[in-house]
């Protein structure tokens, strides 16, 4: 019912996904801030600017978006190339980038076959 809860100018917004939720929190509203006023830790007493003073709650009408898992289907192509080509390249790291290309794509055909 709770999507999310966020802390502006002191005051602590809780964000509900249905009315009736919101109903709920706003009847036991007065118990939750008299609990949290009551106890304060040692180390939230350091940080006194994050703490809020007020508690409040409203309905979202923005429909939640569902995270889809997509299937990740690994494409599988035939490699067109036979692998024999001219290598005319002057730059020896390139040419090698090239040559082993050029290796893999030969292993390729020679294991289709």
């Amino acid at each position: 019912m709770i999507n999310f809860a966020y802390i502006k100018n002191r005051t602590l917004f809780f964000v509900f996904n249905h009315p009736v939720g919101k109903q709920e929190f706003d009847n036991n509203i007065q118990s939750i801030k008299s609990a949290l006023k009551f106890y304060m830790p040692e180390e939230c007493k350091e940080c006194e600017e994050s703490l809020f003073d007020d508690i409040k709650a409203f309905v979202t009408h923005t429909p939640k978006k569902n995270i889809e898992n997509f299937k990740e289907v690994k494409q599988v192509y035939k490699e067109r190339s036979s692998g024999n080509f001219e290598i005319n390249i002057d730059e020896t790291k390139l040419r090698e980038l090239v040559m082993s290309i050029q290796k893999i794509i030969k292993e390729t055909n020679s294991n289709e076959s």
